[in-house]
C-alpha cells in the first residue's frame, strides 16, 4: 500500500479543448505534486454550443492517464453546458463523478477560488478532509471591480479552506484584505519551472573552438539581443509603452534586436505599424504565438529579458529566463520584488512601477555595463522554482493541515 498521500486536484482553469493554454500553470503545479504524492485532476469546463460538442470532447480527452516522473494519474476534463449561473453546471459535473467515488483524498486541492472552489469545498467536508487552495487570479488587487455576487462566493470558499497558497506575497496580502474574516493558514508557493527543458544552451564547439551565443556569454560580451515573452496584452503587459522606452534605446545603440515573442498573429499588427512608423524594423519584431521549445531557443540565444507590466502575480516568464540564464528588467508590479531587488542586482534590474523612457535609458546603460553569472541565476531558479523544490513545498502545507487537524 503507497504511504503518499492522496491529493484529489479541482482546478477552475486547466488546458481543455475549450482552451489549449488556460492554466497551464496550474497543469505544472499538479505535475510538480505527482513527484511527491498521488494524484488526481478534476477540471469542471463549461462549453458552449450543443450537447453532440460536449460529447465529443468528453470523447476526445475527458479523461486521460498522464505519466510523468515515473508516475500515473487521471485527468478528468468534466466537459459540461454552459449554464447561468455558472456555479449550477460546475456542481452538476462534479456531483457526477464524486457521487461514484470509490476512493477517498487525503486532500482536497483546489486551484483557482471560482468556479470550482464551491464544490470542491463542499465535498471535502463531506469527506471530511482539508482543503488548501492555490490561487492565480490578479482581480484580488481590484476586489471590488468583482461583481458582488462572485466576491461573496469567493469569501465563502476562502474562509472554508484550511490552508490557502498564493503564488506570491503580493498575492496573499491582497486575498486577506479581500476576505477579512479568512482563517486559513497562508503559505506562498510560487509557480513552477521546468528547469530540464528551461537551460542555457549547450556549449557549441567548432574544430574545438567554442563559437555561437553561448560563446558570447561565456565571454561576457556586452548586451545586444533583447527579449520579450507575454501574453501582448496591452492592458496587462504594456507593450505600448515598451515600445516607446526603447525607442531611444535603439537609437543610441545601432547593433541591439529585440524580438517580442507572444500574442495573436492578427492582433500584433498596431505594434508593427508603430514600429515601422518609427523607422525600428530593423531593430524590432515580432514571431507570435511559439511553442515551448520555440521559447527555450530564444531564451537561449538572447541576453536580457525584458517586461514593462501595469500588474502582475510573479509571471513564470521570469524563473524561466533566470533558468535558461538570462537577466531580468522588470517595472516593479505584482510580487516581482520578493525575487528582484530595487535597482541593479545579481539577477537582473527593478524598475519603478510607473517608469518612463529615462529610467529604462538609465538602467540600460547599467545593465548593458554588469555581467552575471549564469550559474547562479540557474542555481536560484532550481532552488526556488523547479518542480521538486515546489512539490516538497506542497508536501509540506498537506502535511501541516492534516497535522492541524489531530490537534
Amino acid at each position: 500500500m503507497s504511504s503518499r498521500l492522496k491529493i484529489l486536484h479541482v482546478a477552475s482553469w486547466y488546458p481543455s479543448e475549450v482552451h489549449l493554454s488556460l492554466g497551464n500553470f496550474v497543469e505544472r503545479h499538479i505535475e510538480a505534486v505527482a513527484k511527491v504524492c498521488d494524484v488526481e485532476v478534476w477540471a469542471p469546463i463549461p462549453v458552449k454550443g450543443s450537447m453532440s460538442n460536449i460529447l465529443k470532447m468528453r470523447k476526445k480527452n475527458g479523461t486521460e492517464i498522464r505519466e510523468m516522473h515515473g508516475q500515473t494519474w487521471t485527468v478528468r476534463r468534466l466537459y459540461h453546458e454552459a449554464t447561468r449561473p455558472q456555479l449550477v453546471g460546475v456542481a452538476r459535473s462534479m456531483a457526477s463523478v464524486a457521487s461514484n467515488m470509490d476512493w477517498t483524498p487525503d486532500v482536497v486541492h483546489v486551484h483557482v477560488s471560482h468556479p470550482a472552489g464551491s464544490s470542491a469545498v463542499a465535498w471535502a467536508h463531506k469527506w471530511k478532509v482539508p482543503v488548501v487552495l492555490t490561487e492565480h487570479w490578479t482581480a484580488y488587487h481590484d476586489f471590488k471591480s468583482v461583481p458582488w455576487w462572485r466576491r461573496r462566493v469567493i469569501r465563502d470558499v476562502l474562509k472554508r479552506t484550511d490552508a490557502v497558497c498564493p503564488v506570491s506575497e503580493d498575492l496573499g496580502e491582497a486575498m486577506t484584505i479581500a476576505a477579512p474574516g479568512m482563517d486559513a493558514s497562508v503559505h506562498v508557493v510560487p509557480n513552477v519551472v521546468d528547469t530540464d527543458i528551461f537551460k542555457p544552451a549547450t556549449l557549441e564547439t567548432l574544430a574545438g573552438v567554442p563559437v555561437g551565443h553561448a560563446r558570447r556569454r561565456m565571454e561576457k560580451h556586452a548586451p545586444e539581443r533583447i527579449l520579450h515573452v507575454s501574453s501582448m496584452n496591452d492592458d496587462q503587459k504594456n507593450i505600448a509603452g515598451l515600445l516607446a522606452a526603447l525607442a531611444p534605446i535603439f537609437d543610441q545603440n545601432k547593433k541591439l534586436k529585440a524580438t517580442f515573442v507572444g500574442g495573436e498573429k492578427a492582433g500584433l499588427e498596431s505594434y508593427k505599424s508603430w514600429v515601422n512608423d518609427h523607422g525600428l524594423t530593423d531593430h524590432i519584431s515580432f514571431t507570435g504565438p511559439l511553442n515551448t521549445e520555440e521559447v527555450v531557443k530564444h531564451m537561449q540565444r538572447h541576453d536580457v529579458l525584458v517586461l514593462n507590466s501595469r500588474k502582475e502575480n510573479f509571471p513564470c516568464v521570469i524563473p524561466e529566463a533566470w533558468a535558461c540564464g538570462l537577466p531580468i528588467m522588470s517595472t516593479d508590479v505584482g510580487g516581482i520584488k520578493e525575487h528582484l531587488s530595487p535597482g541593479l542586482s545579481e539577477r537582473g534590474f527593478l524598475l519603478p512601477k510607473d517608469a518612463t523612457a529615462t529610467d529604462w535609458m538609465n538602467a540600460w546603460n547599467q545593465v548593458r555595463q554588469a555581467s552575471w553569472s549564469t550559474d547562479k541565476l540557474r542555481d536560484y531558479a532550481k532552488k526556488h522554482f523547479s518542480p521538486g523544490a515546489v512539490g516538497a513545498s506542497y508536501n509540506k502545507v498537506y502535511q501541516t493541515v492534516l497535522a492541524s487537524r489531530l490537534t
